[in-house]
């Protein structure tokens, strides 16, 4: 009997997964979306695809659909998983995300592992490629007798060289609020054993310069909490790890100042009708809107007058005498609908998607070595990202390898507690071109 998955949430990640699934192994996919439209734009006339309207606003509203499919794939934001993973629990079916495990999710772990399903989690890129890449470089020194001592793992989605072509040094190629949630959650890392911790408000002065070999110079600034990744990488008390992302020079200090400013504000609802941008920025610092407000901003910031940022805010327009575009938000809506209009991608234009993993071995015979791991892939030009295809491709992978028998695990789960899974992955999305490039050097 044919596969039936549901692919619960329509977003710009899901293209490739319902591809995969549909044109690779010939399942059926039901995709569910509070857009109808959006999900029928990602399917399109297959007859193996049917769109279907849900508002998840509690997990009996999923019900019919789990109950019909043999697996799901939850896309939506962190939040929801919550109500995908107990209409699971309910009807005994195995769950996939690509994000990092949630609280919420993880209490659910003894239940999934009672009924003998499976909650598998960070399948995507940035957690997911990472991990693959870092238990394939592990691996291979563990088997040559190495001791690991250092540890770095980088991932980012930017614009490729050829279309980095605004002063952010950004576009959105996924969703910008997840971005944004991103950029204000705390970081941690180890420095030869001691653990380094970075608060959220401070993420953004927390960076340096990382030359990535073969690939160029980036900013690099801690991506969440390595601490649960020790055990499961199997690495001791001793050693320096850190999982980072990666972003074109001049990014930390923008996004630094935009947070400063007040552009990040995100807790209340205001009414900006017959408001300019202007007269919101002047508001944010304490000035007012006329022919000095770049000097005011330059003034709040400590910052000289002809500083990258303020050329950069007024690109963005938050100088302009023009009435702001939405009626009511939050701050933080503003600045996103400016940011989406300036940085998004054109048809034609390519993202760029690179994950780069470091470590550093002792071998039993005194030789210290560098283990380099590095993939990049851009976009397809009027087609879908490299960032799509790098969270897609994987999920999709290991959907199918489930309902093969492949995965047998129970409980929840990430790519480092299931040591079989990464080799397998890395093989298929290499068809794909995603591919590892290895470089030993010598210390």
């Amino acid at each position: 009997m044919k596969k039936k998955v549901a692919i619960i949430g329509a977003g710009r990640m899901t293209r490739p997964i319902a591809n995969y699934l549909m044109d690779k192994c010939n399942y059926t996919i039901i995709m569910v979306d509070q857009i109808v439209s959006r999900a029928r734009e990602v399917i399109g006339d297959r007859p193996g695809g049917k769109a279907v309207y849900i508002l998840i606003k509690k997990s009996e509203n999923l019900d019919p659909v789990i109950d019909e499919v043999d697996i799901a794939i939850s896309m939506v934001p962190k939040p929801i998983h919550i109500h995908v993973a107990k209409s699971c629990l309910r009807h005994r079916k195995n769950m996939l995300t690509a994000s990092y495990e949630t609280p919420e999710v993880l209490a659910l772990a003894p239940e999934a592992k009672e009924k003998g399903i499976l909650f598998l989690n960070e399948m995507g890129e940035d957690p997911g490629i990472d991990h693959f890449g870092t238990q394939m470089v592990l691996e291979t020194i563990r088997q040559e007798g190495g001791k690991v001592t250092d540890v770095e793992s980088y991932g980012c989605g930017i614009p490729s060289f050829e279309h980095n072509n605004n002063p952010m040094g950004y576009k959105f190629s996924w969703d910008p609020r997840t971005l944004f949630v991103s950029a204000q959650t705390a970081a941690a890392y180890y420095k030869k054993g001691k653990r380094v911790e970075v608060p959220g408000d401070q993420l953004f002065k927390h960076f340096w310069l990382k030359e990535i070999d073969g690939v160029g110079t980036f900013e690099t600034y801690p991506n969440k909490d390595c601490k649960k990744y020790l055990e499961p990488f199997v690495l001791t008390d001793d050693v320096s790890f850190f999982r980072g992302l990666l972003r074109f020079p001049g990014y930390c200090n923008k996004m630094r100042y935009l947070k400063e400013i007040g552009l990040f504000h995100s807790d209340r609802i205001e009414n900006f009708e017959n408001v300019t941008y202007g007269q919101l920025t002047a508001s944010l610092v304490g000035g007012e809107a006329n022919e000095k407000l770049e000097e005011q901003v330059a003034e709040f910031l400590n910052l000289d007058i002809n500083a990258d940022f303020i050329h950069c805010l007024k690109w963005l327009g938050f100088f302009n005498n023009s009435h702001i575009n939405i009626k009511k938000g939050t701050i933080l809506d503003v600045l996103l609908d400016r940011m989406l209009e300036k940085m998004s991608y054109a048809p034609h234009e390519k993202d760029m998607v690179i994950v780069h993993i470091e470590a550093i071995a002792k071998f039993p015979d005194k030789r210290r070595e560098k283990r380099l791991a590095t993939m990049k892939m851009e976009g397809i030009p009027y087609g879908d990202s490299a960032m799509s295809r790098a969270v897609g491709l994987p999920i999709a992978i290991g959907a199918r390898m489930i309902l093969e028998g492949k995965i047998n695990a129970t409980g929840a789960h990430i790519p480092p507690t299931l040591p079989d899974l990464y080799r397998p992955i890395l093989d298929e999305l290499a068809t794909f071109g995603f591919v590892f490039k290895e470089k030993t050097t010598q210390l």
